[in-house]
């Protein structure tokens, strides 16, 4: 095999990688499109693959480009570094999601559940896997008090709260053991208001959980601990086809929050 024939082979080999990366990345998007309403988490992996696609389809002109043009040089060298950069970051984050992620020790006397959506009176999938998670522990720990924390969205009928108290009183759960918080619209108030209620219903110096979804556990955490609320994460599983959008959403939550200072 001669020198221009390994380097078409190479050029061949290589065109196809990126294809197949990019093309899987654009897969997913479209595939998640299909039970999930578009986020960002929904879309950046189609975001990342569509260059690469690119990329896959124009690569001997890119080559080309290259040797004769410094542009277009500092163009892939800027895009390599660009992804080189992501997949760094998303090791970095994945690594404390991860690490951050154990199960705490029962015999918590509170345990805030945050609400993940709801369609019509119904939970999501990911609410219902927290609130399933919340169940387990409730029912390890008997002497625990639930507090469903989440409020009615603008497309909302009703509020997360009340769908998520209604889920665990059919589960079994005792009606007295529920606190229901049904105005936070974000994470930092679904602790503010739940701490509120909390101490208002048991009194100060209740030691605390919180279940969620694992990828959110960590900057959960770190959230509760802003407004003065020392609080363990319990990590519910997540919907397997959104976690590697969840994951990757996620990495650019915490690097957003970590240039704000919110961490």
């Amino acid at each position: 095999m001669n020198v221009k024939t390994r380097v078409k082979i190479r050029l061949i080999i290589e065109a196809l990688a990126f294809l197949l990366a990019g093309g899987l990345l654009c897969f997913d998007t479209l595939f998640v499109l299909t039970r999930s309403s578009p986020n960002l988490g929904v879309l950046l992996p189609m975001i990342l693959g569509l260059p690469l696609v690119v990329i896959g389809l124009t690569l001997p002109l890119i080559k080309k480009l290259c040797k004769k043009r410094r542009a277009a040089r500092a163009l892939m060298l800027a895009l390599s570094i660009a992804y080189l950069a992501f997949a760094l970051l998303f090791s970095v984050t994945t690594a404390l999601i991860l690490k951050n992620s154990s199960m705490p020790e029962d015999g918590a006397d509170a345990l805030i559940v945050l609400g993940g959506g709801i369609r019509g009176t119904s939970p999501t999938l990911t609410l219902k896997y927290r609130l399933d998670a919340a169940y387990d522990y409730l029912e390890r720990n008997p002497d625990t008090t639930a507090v469903v924390s989440g409020g009615k969205g603008p497309d909302e009928a009703v509020s997360e709260a009340s769908v998520m108290y209604e889920y665990l009183v059919r589960r079994g759960i005792a009606k007295e053991r529920i606190l229901v918080e049904d105005a936070s619209t974000s994470t930092k108030e679904n602790f503010e208001f739940s701490q509120r209620l909390i101490e208002s219903e048991l009194g100060e110096g209740k030691r605390t959980v919180f279940v969620t979804t694992r990828f959110h556990v960590f900057r959960s955490e770190r959230t509760a601990k802003r407004i003065g609320l020392e609080a363990e994460g319990v990590p519910a599983k997540g919907v397997w086809y959104l976690v590697p959008n969840d994951y990757l959403r996620e990495c650019l939550a915490i690097v957003g929050y970590f240039l704000m200072g919110r961490l």
